[in-house]
């Protein structure tokens, strides 16, 4: 199992589309801290040199878990579509190992994607506010939990988006299905049933990510539905893929 995993970490390291994942979220990531930098004081967001706006800065990272999601979906559609797990399963002929050794090789590749965010965010907040001679109001904590939370989450929605590529299989149908979930149909649920929301896959992972008290989930309850959620759809596609046609 162990070079099974190994396997599978050497391919979400020498493929391009995890390049291309990295490259996203520094410059989603970037940008999005350079704007806000940007319209601190304006109508938009507040100065600075208040502690809320830092903590906005600091909390940017927290939609990597997102792009994490749309990642993991791609980890077996890309596979299935180009043919390429056809040499695996004739190496390792048991389809839920592989898959298996998939979902821990997209855990770590998804906590790192979280990881390359985190440090995109806080180093880039931490150098603005140097060079604009602006206090830092936010404290080591916050911090922390963010980074944690972020990286927690972006391994878990790694996960959940693998889970929902193996049940749909069809990458382009697997890439839009994890849009239209997390786009429009989870703020129309909210929308209409708003007690409901909370416990949406989103939203559990912006609880996670942001690692902010007092939301309305508990941060270990977040974390727990999530990983439920992650496994469920996972197992789905072990299921799936025990039974599809790869050729």
């Amino acid at each position: 199992m162990r070079s099974q995993i190994r396997s599978e970490l050497l391919k979400l390291t020498t493929v391009r589309t995890s390049l291309y994942f990295a490259l996203a979220a520094v410059v989603f990531v970037g940008g999005m801290v350079s704007i806000q930098a940007i319209t601190a004081g304006s109508e938009f967001m507040g100065p600075l040199s208040e502690e809320p706006t830092q903590r906005s800065l600091y909390l940017t990272a927290s939609a990597a878990p997102l792009i994490a999601i749309v990642f993991g979906c791609l980890g077996v559609t890309s596979e299935l579509r180009h043919h390429t797990i056809v040499p695996t399963l004739l190496f390792e002929a048991g389809r839920v190992r592989v898959l298996a050794a998939k979902a821990a090789a997209t855990l770590v590749a998804g906590a790192g994607l979280g990881a390359i965010a985190v440090v995109v965010g806080v180093a880039l907040t931490t150098l603005i506010l140097a060079a604009t001679n602006t206090p830092v109001l936010v404290g080591v904590g916050p911090v922390a939990a963010t980074t944690v939370g972020t990286v927690g989450a972006s391994a878990l929605g790694s996960l959940f988006g693998l889970g929902i590529g193996g049940l749909v299989r069809n990458q382009a149908m697997a890439v839009g299905a994890v849009l239209i979930l997390l786009l429009a149909l989870e703020p129309l649920v909210v929308s209409l049933l708003p007690n409901v929301g909370p416990w949406l896959p989103s939203s559990l992972v912006t609880v996670i990510a942001e690692g902010q008290p007092g939301s309305e989930v508990a941060l270990w309850l977040a974390a727990s539905v999530l990983a439920t959620y992650a496994s469920v759809v996972t197992a789905g596609a072990a299921l799936a893929l025990r039974r599809a046609d790869v050729t």
